[in-house]
């Protein structure tokens, strides 16, 4: 007979001592069972209820009730711990087991389910599954065998149904090491539909990675692994509207006309996460590329796009880097910066203590000027009287401020006239950084 029909029938009859037992019965032990597997069974199943002894070929088995499920487990003769096979509840199967069984066999009975774990690392589970037979009295028994990802590895068919053909069973499967295995399942618990894919791996020691493709809290995810089970990196994919929001901002405020491909969040075992966007945009010919990249604090660090746009408009990580490191310690609040160039120089131009503010750095990161928008209902004293005594007849419509290097420093304004018959209709003037008139444009 079956060595699993045998068991289940041993599983159902432990059940039904369970409930003729009082709480405080003693646990039989058998004199035959080497005291060091005894000893290894006690350290491994404390407290554990109506055991069992039996041998399976050379080995030891124990069936029990542990923690409230019926177990099973296997004991070398030298104590070592061989396997564990646990009951488990049909209602909540392993996502990826449940997936399969309830597509392949939704019209028939689960009898039993099992979940082994195993000292080789070779886990698996088990599921027995009754077909109806029209005409016969008995349901035809199929054993399903998983993997530890949930990926159906054998089948044990009832007799006349040598030729059925069962989805799943003649795809091959990955061979994924064990501890890469095991490492996915700890850090990834209930992920549903996995595959697994190879990737070379640039390091010296390493010849590929492994890269787990599954579904994880609703979200499509992928995990890259080494061979020895290390993490690297965790990349999720997001919609637009769940990504962290300074990621949100500037995709809206730098390509609000481009379509959003793919976004990610990645995280990474040396803690350098980041995001990552892929957008495209309609091209004469094909479509325009960009892959954008975030620090964890959601700033744009990097911008791959296509050259024939790179001198269209300029980013923050396009800025030689003593320019930057030279505009930070200047502006260190600095908000919606943008760049460009002009003469050979950099020119940003962003906000600043609310206001708009553009600055000039040469190539060789030395600052030339800083030119900031002021409040008209709050100009300069001596630039307000000048105004208010000699041009009357205009508003002020912008009023700018200019610092320079070269000490330089000027205000500039911008006027309307009030009536159309006073000319000019519009005047720009310049103050020295006293207040003095210089001259009209």
């Amino acid at each position: 007979m079956n060595q699993y029909i045998v068991k289940m029938r041993n599983l159902l009859s432990i059940v039904l001592s369970v409930v003729m037992l009082t709480a405080f019965a003693q646990q039989p032990k058998d004199a035959d069972v080497p005291e060091v597997v005894q000893k290894n069974f006690n350290k491994k199943f404390p407290r554990a209820q109506n055991v069992s002894w039996d041998k399976v070929d050379d080995n030891y088995k124990v069936d029990c009730i542990f923690r409230g499920r019926i177990s099973y487990a296997e004991f070398a003769p030298e104590g070592d711990w061989v396997q564990t096979v646990v009951d488990q509840d049909i209602k909540r199967l392993y996502p990826p087991v449940a997936k399969y069984v309830n597509e392949h066999f939704k019209k028939d009975k689960i009898i039993l389910a099992e979940k082994a774990t195993r000292a080789d690392k070779q886990d698996y589970y088990y599921v027995q599954v009754g077909k109806k037979i029209k005409g016969q009295k008995n349901l035809a028994i199929f054993e399903l065998f998983f993997d530890k990802t949930g990926r159906l590895q054998k089948i044990k068919k009832p007799d006349g149904f040598e030729d059925m053909t069962i989805p799943g069973i003649d795809e091959p499967n990955t061979d994924i090491p064990a501890k890469v295995i095991s490492a996915w399942q700890k850090r990834f618990p209930k992920a549903s539909d996995v595959q697994w894919t190879t990737t070379p791996h640039p390091n010296d020691t390493v010849d590929v990675a492994y890269i787990a493709s599954f579904v994880y809290r609703d979200r499509e995810t992928k995990a890259e692994f080494y061979p020895d089970g290390k993490w690297i990196e965790t990349r999720a994919k997001y919609e637009e509207k769940g990504l962290y929001a300074p990621v949100v901002k500037y995709i809206y405020e730098n390509h609000y006309d481009d379509d959003l491909v793919i976004a990610e969040k990645v995280t990474r075992y040396d803690r350098k996460d980041y995001y990552y966007a892929k957008l495209t945009r309609k091209g004469t010919f094909k479509p325009l590329v960009f892959e954008l990249f975030f620090n964890k604090s959601g700033k744009i660090t990097k911008v791959i796009r296509p050259e024939s746009l790179r001198n269209e408009y300029l980013l923050t990580v396009d800025i030689p880097p003593l320019v930057a490191r030279k505009f930070k310690s200047r502006f260190s609040s600095a908000k919606n910066v943008k760049w460009e160039t002009d003469k050979g120089n950099w020119v940003a131009s962003f906000t600043y203590r609310y206001m708009p503010t553009t600055a000039i750095f040469t190539d060789s990161a030395q600052w030339v000027q800083t030119v900031t928008e002021l409040d008209i209902k709050k100009l300069y004293s001596p630039v307000r009287r000048t105004l208010d005594r000699d041009y009357s007849d205009y508003r002020v419509t912008y009023a700018e401020k200019a610092t320079r290097k070269d000490r330089n420093d000027y205000y500039y304004v911008e006027l309307i006239a009030r009536k159309k018959n006073i000319t000019p209709q519009q005047l720009g003037l310049y103050f020295d950084k006293t207040g003095k008139l210089k001259k009209d444009k």
